[in-house]
């Protein structure tokens, strides 16, 4: 018996190390080859990496010292956060489809100075009869299919939606920010794309012509017909993989004869704001992310007070909050970076406008509906970190 028994553990044991081993082999094969991990930096590209100043001969840094991890004693594992995310809790997400609106670009076109909110960090504006988009988003802001799904909409924007575009600034590589799929499908539709140094590697790679994409590091700016666009730092990180900071990350500001905007990307709050809109500012409008806030990535994001605080800083008449209401990417409610936001700004000078996603506005008029509170499910009292 015990013979027999010897056996079929050997039998057991050697199955496992077979299933154990293919299970690798699968995994290393497509880190390797899946585009979505993107590419790698070609010689041109890597001698004007190496060129810069914010490179130190491994990896980008940022202009103040950060920490990704801000993780104390008292933090749950990272097995609970995991657990959490992928397991929400009860009425953390929306209950029922987002109240949206119905793009109907090709038959109504942007105006001069319109927006539409695309959802997340995906931003479509006209100005100076130039269409520009800001980190399109259409998919999954994850690598696999597990997890980083969005929010069920009533209308959902597509990429069949989205008109002829001139240029698409991309402010970082991450994956809720860097869509390989947007950009195969967009490609045809924009004329250039403008990219954070390193990042040229990865559209490449997507099927995107060398002589569509210009890289750029931080303060360096080119101009379209009268309109500026100038690549500014923001305090993040980067990395489609394992390896961090090998491509660049930031910010943007655009500025045309009757538009004056700035696009956050990631990043938590520091004192290049206020040196930004000394520079650039006053500002029309700030696309200021605010959401997927936590104490364990407290100085890579920023809570809705600091962006609150950011958008005063860079001297903006107005903030439209990106970066919440699409993705579950934090342990924070859905609803709380808005409201959060919305209590912060009562005694700044500066209007929060809050469109549906979908919804087309002007500078000149800016919504302010609170579409998020019905016809959802009372709230949880939550207090955040």
């Amino acid at each position: 018996m015990l013979k027999i028994a010897l056996k079929k553990l050997w039998l057991f044991i050697k199955w496992l190390v077979i299933v154990i081993l293919i299970l690798l082999l699968c995994a290393y094969l497509f880190l390797t080859f899946a585009p979505t991990f993107g590419g790698k930096p070609d010689a041109k590209t890597q001698e004007k990496i190496s060129a810069s100043k914010h490179f130190n001969g491994e990896i980008f840094k940022n202009l103040v010292p950060t920490k990704i991890d801000t993780t104390s004693e008292a933090s749950p594992s990272l097995l609970s956060v995991l657990y959490r995310l992928v397991n929400p809790e009860a009425n953390k997400n929306p209950t029922d489809q987002l109240v949206t609106q119905k793009l109907n670009l090709h038959q109504q076109p942007l105006d001069n100075d319109q927006l539409v909110w695309l959802g997340h960090s995906s931003v479509l504006f006209r100005t100076d009869d130039l269409t520009i988009m800001t980190d399109p988003v259409f998919h999954r802001a994850s690598p696999v299919p597990i997890g980083g799904k969005a929010f069920a909409m009533q209308h959902t924007p597509q990429i069949d939606d989205m008109p002829k575009i001139d240029a698409v600034i991309i402010s970082h590589d991450h994956y809720d920010h860097l869509d390989h799929r947007a950009i195969q499908k967009l490609n045809e539709k924009v004329k250039h794309f403008y990219v954070p140094l390193g990042i040229k590697a990865h559209l490449q790679r997507w099927g995107v012509s060398d002589d569509k994409i210009t890289e750029m590091d931080w303060y360096e700016e080119v101009t379209l017909k009268n309109t500026r666009l100038v690549f500014t730092p923001s305090r993040h990180f980067s990395g489609r993989k394992f390896e961090r900071n090998r491509t660049l990350w930031g910010s943007w500001v655009v500025k045309s004869p009757n538009l004056s905007l700035y696009f956050s990307g990631d990043g938590g709050y520091s004192p290049e704001f206020a040196k930004i809109g000394e520079q650039f500012g006053p500002f029309d409008i700030a696309l200021m992310e605010d959401g997927a806030y936590n104490a364990d990535w407290a100085q890579i994001h920023m809570f809705p007070e600091q962006s609150v605080q950011a958008a005063v800083d860079l001297n903006a008449k107005a903030i439209l909050p990106i970066h919440w209401g699409k993705f579950d990417l934090s342990l924070h409610q859905w609803r709380d970076p808005i409201e959060r936001a919305q209590k912060a700004i009562e005694d700044k000078p500066v209007t929060l406008t809050t469109p549906m996603i979908g919804e087309v506005f002007s500078i000149q008029n800016l919504p302010q509906s609170e579409w998020w509170k019905s016809p959802y499910a009372p709230r949880e009292s939550y207090q955040a970190n």
